[in-house]
C-alpha cells in the first residue's frame, strides 16, 4: 500500500533522475558534434603537425651505408 507521500517522493526522484540524464545528454552533444577524441584523431592530430611544422624534419644521411645500390 502506497501512502501519498510515498507517491510525491517517488515522483519527485524520477524527475530529478530525468533531469540529470538530460543534463548528460546535454554535455556530451557538443562532443559528439565536432570534438574529435580519441587515438586515432590524436595520432592524426600529431601527424598534422609534423608534416606543417616550420622545421625541416631531419632524417640521418646514408653516407657509407653497406647496402646502397
Amino acid at each position: 500500500m502506497n501512502s501519498p507521500a510515498m507517491i510525491y517522493v517517488m515522483s519527485h526522484i524520477q524527475e530529478l533522475q530525468a533531469e540529470a540524464a538530460a543534463n548528460r545528454l546535454a554535455k556530451m552533444a557538443p562532443r559528439a558534434r565536432g570534438e574529435r577524441s580519441g587515438p586515432i584523431a590524436n595520432a592524426l592530430a600529431s601527424t598534422r603537425s609534423l608534416l606543417t611544422s616550420a622545421a625541416p624534419i631531419s632524417l640521418p644521411t646514408l653516407k657509407n651505408y653497406p647496402y646502397r645500390s
